[in-house]
C-alpha cells in the first residue's frame, strides 16, 4: 500500500488545542501515525513519498454536518444569485448566465435575497419574462423556503388566480388575484419534485460530482446531506461511489415521512465507508425571515400572531417515539423559539418510553430559543447541529429580526456558546447553498460574531462567541460524533481514516478578522489527494 507522509510545523489533530510539530502518515485509507517530528523515523523509509508544507496548517477534513447538496449543484450550474442588490440585477444576473439556452430545460438558479433590496419587496414573474419568455425559471430564494418562477414556468405547474393554495404553503398574487411569481414553503415542494423527476440518475450524478469536486476545493471531506423536500439523491452518489468518483463522504439522511422499512432498507443498502445513510429528517417549521418560524409568542411586527408547526405536536412525539424504537436517528429543522421547544418535547417523550439510546438526535438551525430550552440539549443529549454562516453577514442594524422578533429574543439567536456551557454538543454546518460551501466563513462568524463589515462593535451578543478552538472542532470531530464516525473521522489519530485538509496559514495564529479569508491547499479524502491548487 502507498505510504505518505505530511510534514508540517503547524498540524491540529483535534484531540487538544496545542499543535504539533511533526508529521501525519498515512498507509493505504488509514492514518498510522500523528506525531511529533523526532518520532516520525521510525514510520518512513524510503519508499515513503514526503510533502513539506512547513509553515503551513494540517487539521482534519471539514466535516460540514448540513448541506443540500444537488440543490447547491443546480444553482452552480444556473447562477447564484445572493450578491445581487436588487430583482432586476438578478433577473439581469440569470440571463447572462444562460442567455444561449434554447428554452427547453429547466433553468434552476437561486440563493436571491430579496432582504439586499430596495424595500425588501419580494420578486415577480415580470422581470423574468423580460428575459425568459418560453424557457421554464425556478430560482430557489436563500433559504430555500420560496421560490420565483416565471409565466413559463407558472403555466406548467398549472398555477392561475383559481389554484388553491396548498396546506402550509401558498402562491403569492397580485392585487388582481393573479400569481405574482412567488411561491412560498409547501408550495414549493411538488415543483421541485417535478423538475427533477424530469433529470435520468445519470444526469444527477453528473450534479453530484460537481458538489464533490466544490467540496475538495473547500477542505470539506465529509458532509451530512439532507433531503430538501423529499428528493433523494443517494442513487446519484451511488453511481459515483461505483464509478470510483465520490471524493467526499457522504452521510445522508431520508424523509422523515418515509415508512419504518424503507428507512432499515436504505440504512443496510447504504453502509460504506464512503456513502452511508445515518437516519431521517423533517420540517417542524420555516424561517422568522418569512414570518413561518413557529414561535412561543408573537412577531414584534405581526401582533398575535406567531405562524404555526409545519406537524402535529401529537404526531410528532407519536413518530419519534417509533424511530428511537427502531434505532433511527431523526434530525428536526427548527427555527422558531416554539418549533425548539416543540422537538425537544419530542425527543424527552421518547426518553422517557426507551431510555437514552444514544441515537444523537438533532436540532437543526435554532436561530432563536427560550433561555429555558437552551439546557434541555445536554440533559437530553440533543446536539446542535447549527450553521454559524447564517448570522448576520451584512447591514447589522438593519438585519430583519430587530423588527421581526425583538431584542430580547435576538439576544438569544444562535446560542452557541450558552448550549456548549451548559453541556450540549455543537455540530458545525453551512445549510449549502443556503450559505456558501465555505466553512471557514462560518468559524469567523462564531468566533467573532462580525458581519463581513466587521458589525456590530465587540460583536453581536458577544457571550456567545466561541474560541478558535472550539469552532474547529465543531466542525470536524462535533460533526464526525453527531453522524456517530468519530471513531473513524473527525481527528487526525492512528487507525482513523485519512481526511484532512492543508491550509494556507496557521488557524491558530491567524487574525480573528482574517479567519474568513483563509484558503485550502490540498484536500485527502481516504489517503488520496481529492484537490491541489495548481
Amino acid at each position: 500500500m502507498k505510504k505518505r507522509a505530511f510534514r508540517c510545523r503547524n498540524i491540529y489533530t483535534a484531540v487538544s488545542p496545542e499543535l504539533i510539530d511533526g508529521y501525519v502518515i498515512c498507509e493505504g485509507s488509514r492514518i498510522i501515525f500523528a506525531g511529533t517530528a523526532d518520532k516520525a523515523a521510525e514510520h518512513i523509509d524510503g519508499n515513503t513519498e514526503v510533502l513539506d508544507f512547513e509553515d503551513n496548517f494540517i487539521m482534519p477534513g471539514f466535516h460540514d454536518f448540513h448541506v443540500h447538496s444537488l440543490t447547491g449543484a443546480f444553482m452552480e450550474k444556473d447562477g447564484v444569485l445572493r450578491h445581487a442588490d436588487s430583482e432586476e440585477e438578478a433577473a439581469a444576473m440569470l440571463y447572462a448566465k444562460n442567455s444561449d439556452d434554447s428554452g427547453g430545460r429547466w433553468i434552476m438558479g437561486g440563493a436571491w435575497d430579496n432582504f439586499r433590496w430596495p424595500g425588501t419587496k419580494l420578486p415577480t414573474r415580470e422581470s423574468l419574462d423580460r428575459y425568459f419568455k418560453n424557457t421554464p425559471v425556478f430560482l430557489l430564494n436563500k433559504e430555500c423556503h420560496g421560490a420565483w418562477l416565471n409565466s413559463e414556468a407558472l403555466r406548467r405547474f398549472s398555477i392561475t388566480r383559481d389554484t388553491p393554495d396548498p396546506e402550509n404553503g401558498s402562491y403569492f398574487r397580485d392585487a388582481d388575484g393573479e400569481p405574482t411569481g412567488y411561491v412560498h414553503e409547501a408550495a414549493v415542494i411538488p415543483m421541485l419534485r417535478s423538475i427533477l423527476s424530469e433529470m435520468s440518475m445519470e444526469e444527477l450524478s453528473g450534479y453530484a460530482e460537481a458538489f464533490a469536486k466544490t467540496a475538495g476545493r473547500c477542505g470539506i471531506t465529509s458532509v451530512g446531506d439532507l433531503p430538501l423536500y423529499g428528493v433523494r439523491a443517494e442513487p446519484a452518489y451511488r453511481i459515483l461511489e461505483d464509478k470510483g468518483k465520490l471524493s467526499v463522504r457522504i452521510n445522508f439522511a431520508i424523509d422523515f415521512k418515509e415508512e419504518i422499512d424503507e428507512i432499515l432498507r436504505t440504512k443496510e443498502a447504504y453502509s460504506s465507508e464512503m456513502l452511508r445513510c445515518i437516519g431521517v429528517k423533517d420540517f417542524l417549521d420555516g424561517t422568522p425571515m418569512g414570518h413561518t418560524g413557529f414561535m412561543l409568542e408573537a412577531y414584534t411586527d405581526m401582533p398575535g400572531f406567531r405562524s404555526e408547526p409545519m406537524i402535529d405536536p401529537d404526531h410528532l412525539k407519536d413518530r419519534v417515539a417509533q424511530m428511537v424504537a427502531n434505532g433511527i436517528k431523526v434530525r428536526l429543522h427548527a427555527c422558531g423559539d416554539g418549533a425548539v421547544r416543540l422537538g425537544l418535547d419530542a425527543f424527552e417523550y421518547a426518553k422517557s418510553m426507551y431510555g437514552d439510546r444514544d441515537l444523537r438526535h438533532c436540532i437543526e438551525h435554532i436561530e432563536a430559543i427560550s433561555p429555558d430550552d437552551i439546557k434541555r440539549f445536554g440533559q437530553l443529549g440533543v446536539i446542535a447541529s447549527v450553521q454559524p454562516d447564517h448570522l448576520p453577514k451584512y447591514s447589522f442594524y438593519e438585519h430583519p429580526f430587530h423588527t421581526m422578533i425583538g431584542e430580547e429574543r435576538m439576544r438569544y439567536s444562535w446560542p452557541f456558546r450558552s448550549i456548549a456551557d451548559a453541556g450540549g454538543r455543537l455540530a458545525f454546518g453551512t445549510d449549502y447553498p443556503v450559505t456558501e460551501l465555505n466553512p471557514l466563513r462560518g468559524i469567523f462568524r462564531a468566533v467573532t460574531r462580525l458581519t463581513d463589515e466587521l458589525q456590530p462593535e465587540g460583536g453581536f451578543s458577544p457571550d456567545e462567541k466561541l474560541t478558535v478552538h472550539s469552532s474547529l472542532k465543531a466542525y470536524t470531530y462535533g460533526s464526525a460524533f453527531a453522524a456517530d464516525r468519530e471513531n473513524e473521522l473527525g481527528s487526525l489519530e492512528p487507525g482513523k481514516l485519512a481526511d484532512f485538509v492543508v491550509i494556507d496559514r496557521d488557524y491558530m495564529k491567524c487574525p480573528e478578522e482574517e479567519i474568513k479569508e483563509i484558503c485550502s491547499l490540498l484536500t485527502v479524502v481516504g489517503g488520496e489527494v481529492v484537490y491541489e491548487t495548481k
